[in-house]
Formats: structure tokens, C-alpha cells, sequence
């Protein structure tokens, strides 16, 4: 497949988080905008109610939140080698020292001249050759707490020395929120590799949604390496007196094509240097005509509507209408090309022709034999042509179906005929299922409640019947994408899941679906269906990456399907979802520097053939204290959650669970004796500060629904790994690792706009631990996916009022809201500022509400809440050490999970 034309790229790096406080515990004022002057005088103090049950606790000023990271602080300041990790010298600190960064400036008084001849060694030893020499940042893992702001630092890759490009461009690596390895310096060899017990991954986004723009090859000029089909980019280095360009990843001589040098349109001299190629890691090739197959693909969305007994019952069927109608002026239509079609399914097929002055309805009831009962063109209609007709469909199908009783529903049949209306062009299906398939292809049988096998004896996810991957086959060979929006209770998630898992869609799940009684949910359907069908998506695409000679890829993970031997078909690439990437070591590498480049082939929406390329650079290392150095923490946990994932779902959970837990103990195991030469009897259970929160991100997926050993519905648990699969990085990071923020004593600037950003300020994170919780207090924790907002029950009755408008702590009532109250008070405002921009500016198309928790309300709710504080120990978790533990439980604190480690080091 060396002619496929796939690429990737980068547009300028985005940060995809920022969070902005004002300096806590400080008295200095502030000149503030007279808004916020006004607020300041306005703002009301919520104090502790005395109780002689219950005694308060005071806490210590939490520290100064840091606006920028020490990492690019010293990025700027010094310049290192290009091999040696890109990051800070981290003083440590006793447990309950203030960090360095927010230490009083006041310098040390002297004693006996003692510090200025101290000050001088060391000012005289910083200029032997030694200081060039990188030096470890080993931090105790037990007795301190978590490290958690270094997750809030930014990703980046390594520099590499201006003159091993080909123009010297800043440029030339791509980002990472792009293209992120788990390792920023690359073993030279698999015995290091295996000794260092790490592994090595890429971790892809292609489609990020970023307001960057990617850079665009002016013409239609692709020049690629006539052996391994590299495209050329930053690393190449030009020979033959610039006639001639070399592969940087097999070091072919490629000739230069003339149009580098000359432009025919305008018949004047053409500068090679400038060309975005050449100067971007990240860049898109418009396509010339050999890389389409067919005219490109317009947008074409087929919805599949369950209307049997039980979706009508649940009230989904007029909550889509509305949010489909709502989508159809958002639809990527510009170039007035995009199609629809509708399709029903209960006991039969309904077909809908969409060409007359009103809609007719056309009903197929064999289902053995599916057939289209008109020609395509009647039955999927150009949307912009048919607009009226679309608009009274949507507005008579709130109603039409009220009165059914059937209780079945042909699912199978109906993507049948969706695949069928579909397949000369390509395009996407739009399933939304509220009932169990139970007649036609693809019935599922109601899986038995009572089992003899354990939770961690089954397996994570198992379809019940094959024919919906052979279906997405069918569908990845006519470059068909499926999405499923899965709703009510008992739907079998894991089994339905299997049509977006190999067409590249995605999996939206609503379990107990009530329209009537739960609005919140009717929000989150409808925001989620518009922002799904807003969506710019990539089409009929395919993508491939190219490593160094001795570098293969060794296994793919994601939505996707994979065609021997090494290409990911997409037949949609959606925005915000990602793909991983394992490495394997072949044989020894002897260059300085390894190469990888991502090539995606894909149609816009607006009917453009573009060729995305993506390249990363890594130096090579021979020191296994300089890989262990490099590691990208987050992007290893991932790489981890998707081994174990599959191992999981290929066999049964405990393999899953015991591959994350072996593996965090081997890499602490590892790295004490080969780093710190410290013997298994002696282990501290210490590691350099890139890989400090290592144990706690796997801690934090093994008490995630997917992995946890406790019992969890079915299809709560396949929601689970749904979303660790297919999440982009930053929202997944959210998931494993919630943000937990403190509102009743917030910082004056939380909850207000960033003047320079327009960014909603958000306070400082907290760590995951109810030892942040007081009685009195009010918090926010947000995961992503849901806002949670903790009441405590000593909450004054001012606080009550000024957020949720209830006189006393009493009338505060626990459940899911679709918005807070509309109070006129500084508090509610803020924290009302808070929650849009969370839904607004979120991750992935996933809408996140909002849940109010009463400490002392619904049971259910608040340990909800507390599964989220994954420090904690849980109910289910051991009374004792984790040291005295044979096997890993979900419910270990965070430092029972350090002592489990520990022990099972020596």
C-alpha cells in the first residue's frame, strides 16, 4: 500500500487547558476593573457553624497557583543538550515544606561568613564541566503527597539542533497535542528497552479541533522518497548541490522538483526555503488528481431511529427530532452538496422518500431479504432541495409514533438497508437505540443476570453476536461510518459499541433515559447530537506511520479498522478523538536521531483530497537514566490503558487490571536498580520527578468503572472503557484524573474573565482527597463527562441561598439539574461562570451536566462523588496496609497503593 497517499499535521501548538488564579493567601490588593471592585464589596463571607459534634478544622492558605510553568520558565533560560530531558531542577521538599516556587524571597541570614563562601563553591563548581552533566530528580513517592501540578504543565517535545533540519526552523517538530511519544528520548536498543521495563508508543490526534490552522502547501506539488514513500519534510537535508534531497528515514537521494525552485504560474524564482513542507512539522498537501479514487465524497447523514414500545415510552424519539432539527443549519454544507436520509425500525423497516411536497412512508417487512423499496435518489434527498419536506418529517415524528406497541425492533435490518442507501458514496450513520434487537439480523438474546463467574473472571467487553463486526467490515469497505447514541437500561452497550469501534464513529450512552423526569438528560442528548453533526469530520480516510530503519509498528488502538500490514482505515476521522500507536525495537539503532511521520489521506467536508503529515524527531539515548528521564508520564498511562483494554476485552478483566498494576511495579522496580542502584530489600520506592505521578494515573484507571473489581452494571462499565479508548488526550486525562476545585473560599478572580484570554478563571485544583473537605464547605468536581457540586451539611443558610436560592441546608435537594438557580449574588454568578465555560469549552463532544450533592442526602449521589477521590480508600477496599495485600484491590488509597508497590518491589 505504498502508494496511498496518508498524512498528518500540525498546526501551531494550542494550549488545551489553561487555568488562571489570582495569588492565594497574599494581602497585597489588587487593582481590580470597577466590576470587580464592585464585586469585591459585595461579597459575602460564609462562616463555619460551631458544632460540639463535629469539631472545625482550620487548614493552612493554600500556595500561590503559578500562571506559567517552571518548564517553559527554563526553556527560555538555559540551553541544554539536545538528549537531555527538557526540564527543570526540582528542590525536594519535606512533606509539609512549602514548595520552593512559593518560598519567601528573603534571602538567608549569614552566619560567620558561612553563606557567601557556600554561595561561592557553588558558583565555582557551576562552571566546571560537571554542570553540563544531567542530573536526577529522584522524589519519595511515600510519605509526600502527589504532585499533582505537574499535570497541569505543558507537553512538549524535544529541541532539536537548528542545523539537523533542512532550514532551521522552530517549527519543524510537531505538537504534541498532535503527535506526543511516551518517550522523549528514544533507547538505542531493545535490551535497554527491556531493562528500563518501559514501553514505547505514539499517541495521535490528527483531527484535533484547534483554532490554529494548520499550514497548506500552496500547490499540488507532493514530493515523497521513490523507496520508502517518506513525504518531505524539516529533517530532510538536501545534496548534490541541493539537486537532490536524502530521506531521513532511509536516507535515499531523492531528486528536487523543479516547482521548488521555479513558479510556472507566475514565471518568476521560487524560494525552496519558505516552503511550509519544509519549515512545519505539521503541514496539509492539497491531493492531486492521482490520489482520488472517486469524486470526492460529499457529507451524507442517514438516521436510524429506534420506534418501538420502548423508545417511544422513554420519550427519545421528540427530544432527537428537535436536536436533528436544531443541527441542520450546523451541518458542514457550504458547498450545498450534503444529503439526508431517515430510516425506522420496530417490527419492519420504514423508508421515508423525501422528494414530493411531504414525506411518504415505505415499509419493508422481510426481513431476511433487505432491499431498497425506491431508488436512492427519492429516498436520500439533498438537504438544502428538500429542506421543507425535512423540517415537517422531523416535526410530525415527535407525534406519529405515540400510540405503537410493538415491543420489537430489527436494528440489524435497518443498518442493512442504511449500508445499502450508503455504499455508492460513503457517509455516516446516525443510530439512535433505546431497546434490545431482538428480531432480523444482529438479534441479541437478553443476557442472563445470574452468572457463577466473578467480575474479574469475565471479560471487560464481548459482543453477543458476531454479525455487527461483520457488518462494520462491509461498512469500513464502502467507507460507511457508524455512530450509536445507546439509551434506556439493558442495551448491551459492549455489543452494539462494535459497529463505531471499526468504522471509526463514536459511542454516546444515556442509561436510564427518561424524557419526562429527567431533563438534564434531555439536555445532554440534544447538545451532543448537535455538536456530534456540527462537526468538520475528515472522510474516506486512511492513515499510516513511517519509522526509522529498526523501529516497527507493533499494534494500533483506537476506532479504527487496520489493514495489513501497518494502515488505519477511518472512514470517518472525527475531531477529538484519538488513536495509539505501539513501538517495537528491531534491531540496534546507530543514529543520533529517530524519525516518525503520521500521514493521513482524508476528504474535507467541502469536497478538497488533502494529505495531513505529521513528523517527530527524537534523540537517541544509550543511558538508561537519561530514558527514564524523558518518559511523557501521561502518554505512557495511556499507552498502558490500552494494553490493558484489549487484554481485558480479549480475555477476561483481571488480566487488564494485573497488566496496569504489574507494570507500574516493574518500571519502580527497575528504575530503583538500575537509577539508583538501590537492592530490592532496601527499596524506598523513588522515581525522577517525569514519572511522579505514574502510580497514581494507574491507581486512578484501576478505580474507574472499566476496571474496578467491584460489581458495575454491565453497561456502565463498557461506557467506561468506551471512553478510555477513544477520549482525546486532555479530556481523558480529566476522566482518569478529575479537577476538584474548593468554591467557598475561592480566590476574588475565580469565576471571572481573563482580560488577556477571555478565558473563564478557574480556582486552584485540589488533590483527590476528602482530607480537602470540610463540613461547612461548598466544591466543584468535573470530570469531563459531569459537574458535581458538594454541598456540605455544617453549610451556612447565606451560602444556601446565594448559590441554589433555598433558605437552609435542609431544602437542598440532591440530584441532576440541567442549570443552577438564576441567583443575583457574586457567588452564584462566579460559579454560574464556572459550569458554562466547562460545557461550552469542552474537550469532546460529550456535554457534561450538573449533579447537586448533599452531604447528607442521596446515598447514592455522594458515593458517586467519593469514587471520584481516588486518593481515599474506598468501602470495598483493604482495612489493612497495602503491604500486607497478595493482589490489588480497586479500593486501596493512594498510599496503600505506594506500600503494595512497594512491597511487591522487594
Amino acid at each position: 500500500m505504498n502508494d496511498n497517499p496518508f498524512a498528518n499535521g500540525t498546526p501551531q501548538h494550542q494550549n488545551q487547558h489553561v487555568r488562571v488564579a489570582s495569588p492565594l493567601g497574599t494581602r497585597q490588593q489588587q487593582a481590580l476593573p470597577s466590576p470587580q471592585l464592585e464585586a469585591r464589596k459585595q461579597k459575602r463571607n460564609y462562616p463555619r457553624i460551631q458544632s460540639q459534634d463535629v469539631p472545625t478544622t482550620s487548614y493552612p492558605h493554600q500556595p500561590q497557583l503559578r500562571t506559567s510553568s517552571p518548564f517553559q520558565q527554563q526553556r527560555q533560560s538555559q540551553n541544554q543538550h539536545p538528549q537531555q530531558f527538557q526540564q527543570p531542577q526540582f528542590q525536594q521538599t519535606p512533606q509539609f515544606q512549602q514548595p520552593h516556587a512559593y518560598a519567601s524571597s528573603t534571602p538567608p541570614p549569614q552566619i560567620n561568613g558561612y553563606t557567601s563562601g557556600y554561595d561561592q563553591t557553588v558558583n565555582n563548581l557551576a562552571a566546571m564541566s560537571l554542570s553540563q552533566q544531567p542530573s536526577r530528580q529522584d522524589i519519595p513517592l511515600v510519605g509526600q503527597p502527589a504532585l499533582i501540578e505537574d499535570l497541569q504543565h505543558e507537553t512538549n517535545t524535544p529541541e532539536i539542533p537548528p542545523n539537523y533540519t533542512a532550514t532551521g526552523s522552530p517549527n519543524a517538530q510537531v505538537n504534541a497535542c498532535f503527535n506526543r511519544s511516551t518517550v522523549n528520548a528514544f533507547p538505542f536498543s531493545n535490551a535497554l528497552l527491556k531493562k528500563s521495563k518501559l514501553s514505547l508508543g505514539i499517541i495521535l490526534q490528527p483531527y484535533l479541533s484547534n483554532k490554529a490552522e494548520v499550514p497548506v502547501v500552496p500547490d499540488t506539488i507532493v514530493s515523497r522518497c521513490s523507496r520508502c514513500m517518506t513525504y518531505i519534510n524539516p529533517f530532510v537535508q538536501f545534496t548534490a548541490g541541493a539537486l537532490q534531497w536524502k530521506c531521513n528515514m532511509c536516507d535515499m537521494e531523492n531528486d528536487v522538483p523543479q516547482a521548488f525552485d521555479w513558479d510556472v504560474i507566475s514565471q518568476q524564482h521560487a524560494d525552496r526555503y519558505s516552503r511550509p513542507e519544509l519549515n512545519y512539522g505539521c503541514v496539509d498537501f492539497v491531493a492531486p488528481a492521482e490520489y482520488t479514487v472517486r469524486p470526492p465524497q460529499p457529507p451524507v447523514y442517514v438516521f436510524v431511529l429506534d420506534t418501538s414500545y420502548q423508545s417511544v415510552q422513554t420519550g427519545m424519539l421528540a427530544v432527537v427530532a428537535d436536536a436533528i432539527h436544531a443541527s441542520l443549519d450546523r451541518i458542514p454544507n457550504e458547498d450545498g452538496r450534503t444529503k439526508v436520509a431517515f430510516i425506522t425500525a420496530d417490527s419492519a423497516v420504514g423508508f421515508y422518500t423525501l422528494t414530493g411536497s411531504e414525506a411518504e412512508i415505505l415499509v419493508v417487512g422481510d426481513l431476511t431479504d433487505m432491499y431498497l423499496p425506491r431508488c436512492a435518489s427519492e429516498l436520500m434527498v439533498n438537504l438544502v432541495e428538500s429542506r421543507g419536506v425535512v423540517d415537517d418529517l422531523l416535526q410530525k415524528m415527535k407525534t406519529m409514533y405515540t400510540n405503537t406497541h410493538t415491543p420489537a425492533n430489527c436494528l440489524g435490518s435497518a443498518l442493512q438497508a442504511a449500508r445499502k442507501l450508503l455504499s455508492p458514496t460513503g457517509g455516516k450513520i446516525v443510530c439512535f437505540q433505546a431497546s434490545i434487537p431482538n428480531v432480523g439480523d444482529g438479534a441479541i438474546k437478553s443476557k442472563s443476570s445470574s452468572s457463577n463467574k466473578s467480575v474479574l473472571e469475565s471479560p471487560l467487553m464481548s459482543a453477543s453476536v458476531p454479525f455487527y463486526k461483520n457488518f462494520s467490515a462491509e461498512c469500513t469497505k464502502s467507507q460507511v461510518c457508524a455512530d450509536m447514541f445507546i439509551l434506556g437500561d439493558a442495551v448491551d452497550v459492549a455489543t452494539l459499541n462494535v459497529i463505531p469501534r471499526f468504522t471509526g464513529g463514536q459511542t454516546h450512552v444515556f442509561p436510564g433515559f427518561d424524557a419526562t423526569n429527567k431533563p438534564a438528560e434531555c439536555l445532554r442528548l440534544k447538545e451532543e447530537v448537535i455538536s456530534l453533526l456540527s462537526e468538520e469530520i475528515g472522510l474516506e480516510a486512511v492513515m499510516r506511520t513511517r519509522c526509522s530503519q529498526g523501529i516497527v509498528c507493533h499494534a494500533f488502538f483506537g476506532n479504527c479498522s487496520v489493514r495489513v500490514p501497518d494502515i488505519m482505515a477511518l472512514p470517518n476521522v472525527p475531531c477529538d478523538q484519538s488513536y495509539c500507536i505501539e513501538l517495537a525495537i528491531e534491531e540496534e539503532i546507530k543514529t543520533q536521531f529517530v524519525h516518525f511521520q503520521t500521514a493521513l489521506l482524508y476528504t474535507t467536508c467541502f469536497g478538497e483530497r488533502r494529505i495531513r503529515v505529521m513528523n517527530l524527531c527524537l534523540p537517541v539515548t544509550k543511558s538508561i537514566s537519561e530514558l527514564f528521564a524523558s518518559v511523557d508520564q501521561v502518554a505512557m498511562t495511556r499507552l498502558l490503558c490500552h494494553q490493558a483494554i484489549d487484554k481485558g476485552a480479549s480475555s477476561k478483566l483481571r488480566d487488564g487490571r494485573d497488566h496496569l498494576s504489574k507494570h507500574v511495579i516493574d518500571v519502580c522496580a527497575a528504575y530503583g536498580k538500575e537509577v539508583m542502584g538501590i537492592s530490592s530489600a532496601n527499596a524506598q520506592l523513588s522515581v525522577c520527578r517525569p514519572m511522579g505521578l505514574l502510580p497514581l494515573l494507574i491507581l486512578g484507571i484501576l478505580k474507574s468503572p472499566a476496571f474496578q473489581d467491584s460489581p458495575v452494571p454491565a453497561d456502565m462499565r463498557s461506557q467506561s472503557a468506551i471512553l478510555l479508548r477513544t477520549l482525546p488526550t486532555a479530556a481523558w486525562l480529566h476522566l482518569v484524573h478529575p479537577h476538584f476545585y474548593s468554591l467557598h473560599n475561592m480566590p476574588q478572580l475565580a469565576g471571572t474573565l481573563d482580560a488577556s484570554t477571555g478565558q473563564c478563571i478557574m480556582p486552584p485544583s485540589l488533590r483527590l482527597s476528602s482530607e480537602r473537605i470540610e463540613a461547612h464547605g461548598c466544591y466543584m468536581l468535573q470530570n469531563g463527562q459531569s459537574i458535581y457540586i458538594w454541598i456540605g451539611k455544617q453549610a451556612v443558610p447565606q451560602l444556601c441561598k446565594d448559590l441554589l436560592n433555598v433558605s437552609s441546608i435542609s431544602q437542598v435537594t440532591s440530584g441532576q439539574i440541567p442549570m443552577l438557580p438564576h441567583v443575583k449574588s457574586p457567588i452564584s454568578e462566579r460559579i454560574d461562570k464556572m459550569v458554562q465555560h466547562l460545557q461550552k469549552n469542552r474537550l469532546a463532544t460529550y456535554f457534561p451536566t450538573i449533579y447537586i450533592i448533599r452531604e447528607d442526602g442521596d446515598p447514592m449521589l455522594r458515593n458517586r462523588f467519593l469514587s471520584y477521590l481516588i486518593e481515599d480508600r474506598q468501602p470495598t477496599g483493604p482495612a489493612t496496609a497495602g503491604a500486607n495485600q497478595q493482589n490489588v484491590s480497586s479500593g486501596m488509597s493512594y498510599y496503600q497503593w505506594l506500600g503494595y508497590i512497594r512491597s511487591k518491589c522487594q
